[in-house]
């Protein structure tokens, strides 16, 4: 497996890019398919959002209860009130959410094996959504929650203290045809690839 891991490691290197910039890529798409894997327990939360750039864009909230381990995680306030102002974003919103990170070589290996062969493809993907500031992580008690995500929800989060709320941003063109399609992996694929296809090369790379 470790071999396995280094030569993908190589495969995806360039002539100016260090290790470090390899694992950082390999992270990124490792992100995406755990990001794209809970895609289908959100719900639209906001039908007329928008992307840093001004791409319009649909709010997709995924929940997650806030245990303590998460809480922890994050080093978020112990006051309600404080919790509620405070907020994660990029990868460290999902990290807090509950992605795994790969820091040693036998960690990545595990997420080579996840990413598979679209390494390079998932982390521009991740990218995308980094670079247009699309992720963001914040706490709810469970009576703040918004109604769609509400009538979603199994009852209260056992051991948890509330809810951390992931926004997901994904720049979508109308509300009538998101209706007619799922909310999942190979929906948000479709989106990404044909917004990052429109942009310049240097912007989505």
């Amino acid at each position: 497996m470790i071999l396995r891991t280094l030569s993908l490691l190589r495969s995806l290197q360039g002539a100016n890019d260090t290790f470090q910039d390899v694992q950082g890529r390999v992270q990124r798409a490792c992100d995406y398919r755990w990001l794209r894997g809970e895609l289908a327990s959100g719900c639209v939360t906001a039908w007329h959002s928008v992307l840093a750039d001004g791409t319009p864009a649909l709010g997709i909230t995924l929940p997650f209860a806030a245990t303590r381990q998460r809480l922890r995680g994050g080093n978020w306030p112990t006051d309600a009130a404080a919790r509620e102002r405070c907020f994660v974003t990029g990868a460290d919103a999902c990290r807090a959410a509950g992605a795994p990170g790969f820091r040693t070589l036998e960690s990545l290996s595990q997420g080579v094996v996840h990413g598979g062969i679209n390494v390079m493809r998932d982390a521009a993907r991740f990218a995308y959504l980094q670079e247009h500031q699309a992720l963001r992580l914040t706490w709810r008690s469970t009576p703040s929650l918004p109604a769609e995500l509400t009538r979603r929800l199994p009852g209260a989060p056992g051991d948890g203290d509330g809810w951390l709320l992931l926004e997901v941003r994904v720049p979508a063109p109308s509300r009538a045809q998101t209706q007619s399609d799922h909310l999942d992996g190979e929906w948000l694929d479709a989106r990404l690839d044909h917004y990052r296809r429109i942009l310049p090369p240097s912007a989505t790379r």
